[in-house]
């Protein structure tokens, strides 16, 4: 919670700065003692101070956020480098009960071909949620929008997905996604034939 109220969304903190400031400071107009203007100036700094802490502090929260943009934007067009730097090289893809649909090793092969014979003009983030954990372990949930050439039925498409995410001395820090989950296809559950 302090991590997002501090460097994530600090404009509560702020705001409460602000307030504190302007209230001080219309105290010592009507007053005109010298200590209130000086009183004023700590809270103005600590605004200053969080909004400057917070841009320069990158989350783990936020980092996995970025990461999972970086994921759906390498995927139109094809970015190989980028996918193996977010993808780890035994990532799985599972069903949404959690079944196994791509084995370790598969995924990347299988995701090459696929990008290959399909014309996939363009994917966005529609929504990204994320949460990282102490342990080096995080989530993150995206819903993607992706536009196909062609004029293919029912395009554009929304797919739903949780990424699992691991990052440890292995990945030199980096977070990798180790396992791709598809939940959602146009708002329904998918099922394993949908699977290209």
């Amino acid at each position: 919670m302090l991590d997002h109220l501090f460097l994530e969304s600090p404009w509560a903190v702020m705001a409460v700065c602000l307030i504190v400031f302007v209230v001080l400071l219309l105290a010592w107009r009507r007053r005109r003692k010298n200590v209130l203007a000086l009183l004023s100036l700590i809270p103005l700094a600590l605004a200053v101070g969080v909004w400057a802490l917070a841009r320069a502090v990158i989350t783990d929260r936020e980092q996995l956020i970025q990461d999972t943009q970086d994921l759906v934007a390498a995927t139109a067009p094809l970015d190989a480098a980028a996918l193996d730097r977010l993808i780890d090289p035994l990532a799985t893809v599972t069903g949404p009960d959690g079944s196994v649909w791509l084995a370790a090793g598969q995924l990347r092969p299988r995701l090459r071909s696929v990008l290959n014979r399909v014309s996939l003009n363009s994917q966005r983030t529609r929504s990204v949620q994320a949460i990282a954990h102490d342990t080096g372990w995080g989530e993150s949930t995206v819903t993607v929008r992706s536009d196909f050439s062609g004029g293919a039925p029912g395009a554009p498409f929304n797919t739903g997905w949780r990424l699992s995410w691991h990052r440890g001395p292995d990945t030199h820090g980096t977070w990798r996604v180790v396992d791709i989950r598809w939940l959602r296809f146009q708002g329904l559950e998918v099922q394993r034939g949908m699977m290209p």
